[in-house]
């Protein structure tokens, strides 16, 4: 069985668990999670609608026909410009019941479909997309090892050649080139770099800002391999770093290290969040950390689970979460340390091996 299929039947078993007759799936990560067909069609319809028992269909757009893969078992349904396509998709469903809903399906469908199919009832669908999504099987924790590997290539490229005189997007174009070198075509995400003041501002918008001799720098990219995403954080310094630098960067550096040794099945996000904050706030800096601890990865750069101070939910083995902690000294300088960790059986692997001892770059003159 294909591990799209395998998904399939994963998504069944969860919706006679719940009671539910079918679920729908539309957003495009959401789609090519099932069908492994990263499939955008903006606003076309597209679905994946995995029934309670029996075959799943595949519903889209005729242009997409070479676009999409075809799976054993699993019907393809097309329409055309001018057809009803919600009703094809309506057609599709059981009698009556229970059915979930792709949370980034557009409204609009969701109205047409109500109307349509006034006996039926409907439920987000976080409870069954997310819980499978969450937990991460073999063959995604192999690509986003992949991912992460060209992540810690490319910034090391990127920090040995940052020096004082070159501006914030020169080493955002520098990010782009390497990451096209290694055959990654798109960023999880536009590169942030925060120089100076700028890194003190955690979404930094990176600009004509020129580097100087001093300057922490913040260094925070990821991108898409496979259609798995990396993302990590450096904390850099030009030259030399002041006493309080260097007090900052280490106070992240072992609240970073800390949470990742605290992640373990069974320990909830909010105990690593807090083990994080602890650290930091102990140190005096408790009201400069102003961002959550950390985010799930995977197909997209932010999804479930999210290490903030109140979720009350358990690690479980798959997981894939950003330890990402943050200092934020608002007119001097921010330090950021990240890196992406997958729960395993028994503790923690980090998919970032870059350095996290603080680097002195960029000497004058080199």
């Amino acid at each position: 069985m294909s591990v799209y299929l395998q998904r399939m039947k994963n998504a069944q078993e969860i919706l006679g668990k719940n009671g539910w007759e079918a679920v729908i799936v539309s957003s495009p990560a959401n789609f090519f999670y099932f069908t492994g067909t990263w499939l955008d069609s903006h606003e076309r319809l597209q679905a994946v609608v995995i029934p309670k028992t029996g075959p799943s269909s595949i519903v889209i757009h005729e242009m997409s026909r070479e676009d999409i893969s075809p799976l054993d078992g699993v019907e393809l349904v097309f329409w055309k410009d001018g057809d009803p396509e919600v009703d094809i998709l309506a057609s599709l469903l059981p009698q009556q019941g229970m059915i979930s809903i792709d949370n980034q399906w557009p409204s609009e469908k969701l109205i047409d479909l109500m109307s349509i199919r006034t006996e039926l009832s409907f439920v987000k669908g976080t409870p069954l997309i997310g819980a499978l999504r969450v937990r991460k099987d073999a063959t995604e924790i192999d690509l986003l090892r992949k991912s992460g590997a060209i992540a810690d290539q490319v910034i090391g490229k990127v920090i040995s050649i940052a020096k004082p005189g070159m501006k914030e997007m020169d080493l955002v174009k520098e990010i782009k080139r390497l990451f096209h070198e290694k055959g990654v075509e798109q960023m999880s995400f536009n590169p942030i770099i925060g120089s100076g003041a700028n890194g003190a501002i955690p979404h930094h918008q990176s600009d004509d800002t020129v580097i100087l001799n001093g300057d922490m720098v913040v260094i925070d990219m990821g991108g898409i391999k496979d259609h798995y995403c990396s993302d990590m954080t450096r904390t850099i310094v030009m030259g030399e770093p002041t006493e309080e630098m260097a007090k900052v960067y280490e106070v992240v550096r072992r609240a970073q290290d800390e949470a990742v040794q605290a992640i373990r099945p069974g320990v909830s996000l909010k105990h690593i969040d807090r083990v994080a904050r602890n650290i930091i706030s102990e140190a005096g800096y408790g009201e400069f950390f102003t961002h959550r601890t950390g985010h799930g990865l995977g197909i997209e750069v932010h999804e479930e689970p999210y290490l903030t101070s109140n979720n009350e939910q358990l690690l479980e083995e798959g997981m894939v979460v950003s330890v990402e902690p943050g200092i934020y000294l608002s007119g001097k300088f921010g330090v950021r340390i990240e890196d992406i960790v997958v729960v395993t059986a028994d503790g923690a692997e980090r998919l970032n091996h870059y350095p996290r001892e603080l680097v002195r770059a960029g000497k004058l003159g080199v």
